[in-house]
């Protein structure tokens, strides 16, 4: 997998970050986006075989398996929204909103029907926390606001 999906997200990254200057931002932008289904699919993968071993195509996914999908997932928005701060990369920030999305598109309408007990409590805990985190990271590092300059005050002549 790490040939399959790993390299191959890295390697189009890579290109669209080459393209950037020679060709419309939609081509690089399209090339970046098919880094990031590779580099979600690899995750996402990882995860399964972490739980079925070398053969992906057997068996339902349990309780468990569900629940640590949403934590990659959300690990790695979270890792791409590091990178997208350290780099000041706005390519890398909205990929990491889009992979945030579709966790919490998951978590609602997978985890709600999916995962029961414990499960569903722990796997909206984290995801509420790790939002409400992010908030404030965002809050905090890249909507800093900026006190206005100010104004001198004119001193009436004597």
């Amino acid at each position: 997998m790490l040939l399959g999906y790993a390299l191959p997200a890295v390697l189009a990254l890579l290109l669209s970050y080459a393209v950037a200057s020679q060709r419309p931002a939609a081509y690089g932008n399209s090339i970046a986006a098919g880094a990031l289904i590779l580099a979600l699919s690899y995750v996402t993968l990882e995860v399964r075989r972490f739980y079925h071993g070398a053969v992906l195509s057997g068996g339902a996914p349990s309780g468990a398996e569900q629940y640590t999908y949403s934590i990659a997932w959300l690990a790695f928005g979270v890792v791409l929204l590091g990178i997208g701060i350290a780099v000041n990369s706005e390519r890398a920030r909205l990929a990491s909103a889009v992979v945030i999305a579709l966790t919490i598109l998951k978590a609602f309408l997978v985890d709600m029907s999916t995962l029961t007990g414990v499960y569903r409590a722990l796997s909206f805990m984290c995801l509420g926390l790790v939002l409400v985190a992010i908030g404030w990271l965002y809050q905090r590092i890249l909507f800093r606001r900026q006190k206005p300059p100010s104004v001198p005050v004119a001193q009436p002549d004597a």
